[in-house]
């Protein structure tokens, strides 16, 4: 992971952009937790809204694969259709946890 790239695509020095990935990923493990049990219950409307949320605060950090991936899930969630939800969520949260391993690598941690 290029954290210096990272933080440059979207204005910020590695320091803020350290900062605000470690919020990014405490925020994004919990909402994953909840969008999950959503899915359990088969509640479509907290699905959207923990997908929408996750999905911005992807886009916002220039994670465009983690983007797309929940925009995908959001997408199905508005229309009320959970098929094939929990592998695009399986997906993201695998794709979610290497981001993070990454991350943690780059930083000694």
């Amino acid at each position: 992971m290029r954290i210096s790239e990272l933080a440059e695509n979207i204005g910020l020095d590695v320091e803020e952009f350290n900062e605000i990935f470690e919020i990014y990923m405490e925020t994004t493990a919990s909402d994953l937790q909840e969008l999950k049990d959503a899915l359990d219950a088969e509640d479509a409307e907290e699905v959207h809204r923990k997908a929408h949320s996750i999905k911005g605060s992807s886009g916002n950090l220039g994670f465009n694969e983690l983007f797309q991936l929940a925009g995908e899930i959001d997408d199905h969630a508005q229309n009320y259709n959970l098929n094939g939800v929990d592998n695009l969520v399986h997906n993201f949260r695998d794709k979610y946890e290497r981001l993070v391993e990454e991350f943690k690598e780059s930083r000694g941690m």
